[in-house]
């Protein structure tokens, strides 16, 4: 039988079992595991119908939790069993039924992160029962599959490799090691290149090089991203021969890493560029510049070599010339424009909005300091690489009145790039007249870096900042909740926030929290929609703040196991 036996019940099913009577025939034909199920379906007093439907759940069953079956003649081994774990399972019944919770429709993602963070820096490890469904929240958020791999344990990471979907939950190690270079995915081949970029980064790039003709498109693209860790001048030659590879990825991550280096041949070539099109003539009496930009007028071979996407988009809202300019400016690094043009960040913003090629140069700009700020970091932070961005561009980008109309995750991604004092100056004075609006961008702020997979940097938020949002937040909703809300719209930002945040603020700001009012008595005389504004909205919100307080409080109180945990996982919140 090498045809799958699902597929082979599809004509059947297409037809009518009664055109078809060969029904029972292949079902006793089924090789185990399968076999006597299967068997005693093809015996079973049903009509045809209904014994091909339940053949049929009976597969679908199988595939999602085996991977379905395999031919009678090349039945799989079965696997080696798993090894024993250090860790104890977090099995005692308070525990498990906290764990339980966590699954949740109504727990905010980030309070389920920390919590798993918390079982991890304590030292457990998930019960096995609890092992598929977590495994299945990890695959359809991927912001929790580094927590969850942290506490899986080594059944969790022997299930993982008896279903193939659930392989991508594992495939960043913490500790990579030559044997996931060796035979590891493609993320943990990146995970272990970079950590050796770390350690010794002219042992990585030669590694790189040499691995580089054997590799997909996809697979190059994955790995020379490792050469953003401990870029250095001598990565230029290799940078440089990546510029004419054949993979428009691998092209666009050339070029996007060598003007971080400021004395790369890239890096001139694009300031010769901007030479021929930036002109700048004397204004008030030779005390003041004026700049001036006219885009290209005809494309340049050259340019075919140095990463240009030449074809603009069909549904690009740019127009020819202003998409050459665009891809000019989003390969530029950002420090050039400050140097070049003798301007602030906010200056050059300004500049541009007066040009007729606006959106062009604020687009590009956008785009090459997310990419500085997220490959170089920050100018000033302790792991800044070659080419830092300065923070001053991400201020008056976020500054800038267009930037209302960008796309949401872009602007989120620029604030959670600010350091900490920089983010919280943003929100400090917006607290009193607009504390629902910073609660959602402190919210989105905070998750960022979960989604990014820079855990060790989500959820940076000033304590006095903290505290001024949360009294803000309890007045309001103590408001809310005694039906003497008047603005709507700031009432719906909170029914959507207000769980968000309460899984980001410091443990000593939950205690308000707690203390809020339970929602007024609904009036017998109140309207349909009054009615079901409290019953639907209202008081779901406010048990929904209650158990996500007990939740942390709770997951805060774990005991540490008598096996001390290896994993870094911290939970400082």
């Amino acid at each position: 039988m090498t045809e799958p036996l699902m597929d082979r019940l599809l004509p059947i099913a297409l037809v009518g079992t009664e055109r078809s009577p060969g029904l029972r025939a292949l079902l006793r034909e089924v090789p185990a595991p399968l076999t006597g199920l299967m068997q005693a379906l093809a015996t079973a007093p049903e009509d045809d119908a209904t014994v091909l439907l339940r053949a049929a759940g009976v597969l679908a069953v199988a595939q999602r939790v085996g991977g379905g079956l395999a031919a009678a003649d090349a039945l799989p081994e079965a696997p080696a069993p798993a090894r024993s774990d250090t860790r104890p399972a977090l099995s005692a019944e308070p525990h498990q039924a906290l764990l339980q919770r966590l699954l949740g429709e109504d727990v905010p993602d980030s309070l389920r992160h920390e919590a798993l963070s918390l079982v991890a820096q304590r030292g457990w490890r998930l019960p096995a029962a609890l092992l598929p469904p977590m495994l299945a929240l990890a695959l359809r958020l991927p912001m929790l599959r580094p927590a969850v791999g942290a506490v899986m344990g080594e059944c969790g990471r022997w299930l993982v490799q008896q279903q193939p979907r659930w392989r991508s939950i594992v495939e960043r190690p913490a500790e990579p090691t030559e044997e996931d270079w060796a035979h590891g995915s493609g993320a943990a081949r990146l995970a272990f290149l970079k950590d050796e970029r770390r350690r010794d980064p002219d042992a990585a790039r030669e590694r790189l090089t040499a691995e580089l003709p054997s590799l997909a498109a996809r697979e190059r693209a994955e790995l020379v991203e490792a050469l953003a860790v401990g870029l250095s001048a001598a990565d230029e030659p290799l940078l440089v021969k990546l510029l004419r590879d054949r993979a428009g990825d691998v092209r666009t991550l050339a070029a996007q890493l060598l003007p971080r280096l400021p004395d790369s041949e890239q890096s001139a070539w694009l300031a010769g560029q901007w030479s021929a099109l930036l002109r700048v003539e004397s204004a008030w009496l030779g005390l003041k510049k004026r700049w001036h930009v006219e885009p290209p007028t005809a494309e340049d071979p050259a340019w075919k070599t140095r990463a240009l996407d030449l074809q603009r988009p069909r549904h690009d809202g740019l127009g020819e010339r202003g998409w050459w300019l665009y891809q000019l400016a989003r390969l530029t690094a950002p420090a050039f424009w400050p140097a070049h043009m003798a301007m602030t960040p906010t200056e050059l913003i300004d500049w541009a909005r007066g040009t007729d090629w606006k959106e062009a140069l604020l687009r590009g700009w956008r785009e090459a300091v997310l990419v500085a700020a997220g490959s170089a970091s920050v100018v000033g932070e302790p792991d800044a690489q070659p080419g830092a961005v300065d923070a001053r561009w991400l201020l008056a980008l976020l500054d800038c009145r267009e930037a209302p109309g960008w796309p949401a995750h872009e602007v989120t991604a620029l604030r959670s790039h600010l350091p900490l004092a920089a983010r919280t100056a943003l929100w400090r004075e917006r607290v009193g007249s607009a504390a629902a609006d910073v609660a959602g961008e402190v919210v989105r702020t905070c998750a960022q870096p979960l989604i990014d997979g820079r855990p060790e940097q989500a959820g940076q938020l000033d304590p006095a900042l903290a505290a001024s949002l949360s009294a803000a937040m309890v007045r309001e909703l103590t408001d809310l909740f005694a039906g003497r809300h008047a603005d709507e719209r700031r009432a719906l930002a909170w029914l959507d926030t207000a769980p968000e945040l309460v899984a980001w603020l410091p443990l000593a700001c939950l205690g308000a929290v707690e203390a809020l009012p339970a929602p007024a008595a609904l009036d017998p005389n109140a309207s349909a929609t009054t009615s079901y504004w409290l019953h639907h909205r209202i008081a779901p919100l406010h048990d929904r703040l209650q158990q996500a307080v007990a939740l942390r409080r709770a997951f805060h109180a774990l005991p540490v196991a008598a096996v001390a945990s290896s994993t870094d996982f911290t939970a400082s919140r």
